[in-house]
């Protein structure tokens, strides 16, 4: 049991917000160069857990470019919305994904969450020795001048 509740703030190094575009279309996030601004969330410990200015990476499933497609920050805290909880970010969108072929190139990256329970409900997360090796990995986020206001925050 004691894995389950591994997060904390001590080893948090980024949330991962998890989409299925089976069912979340991402054409118009792409195009849009940001990810929606509110995503459903388990009610659990890990919501319980999630803070504004908190890192936050996104990760597209099920799809021929699946792996991590932008990364920022949360912007609220958990709140329920339309009888759903949710929680409030601001994801811009990389250029290009960093795709899970890439990511699993790295083998101190094999084991990500994603990777070993990838239908669990968000969040998901990356631990803070994870997110040492996976943020030099990562590509610049493709709006100008973007990348410099995630670093600010």
């Amino acid at each position: 049991m004691a894995a389950e509740r591994s997060v904390t703030p001590q080893t948090l190094g980024a949330w991962v917000i998890k989409c299925n575009p089976g069912r979340t279309p991402v054409d118009a996030m792409r195009r849009s160069g940001r990810a929606d601004a509110r995503w459903c969330v388990a009610a659990n410990y890990r919501s319980q857990l999630m803070r504004p200015g908190q890192r936050v990476l996104f990760w597209v499933s099920a799809h021929r470019l699946r792996g991590f497609w932008g990364a920022g920050r949360i912007t609220g805290s958990p709140s329920t919305v339309d009888g759903r909880l949710s929680v409030a970010v601001r994801i811009p969108l990389f250029a290009e994904p960093l795709t899970a072929v890439e990511v699993s190139r790295c083998s101190a990256l094999r084991s990500l969450e994603v990777f070993r329970s990838p239908q669990q409900s968000n969040p998901s997360w990356v631990s803070t020795d994870e997110w040492a090796v996976l943020e030099p990995l990562l590509p610049q986020l493709g709006i100008p001048g973007e990348q410099a206001k995630l670093e600010a925050t």
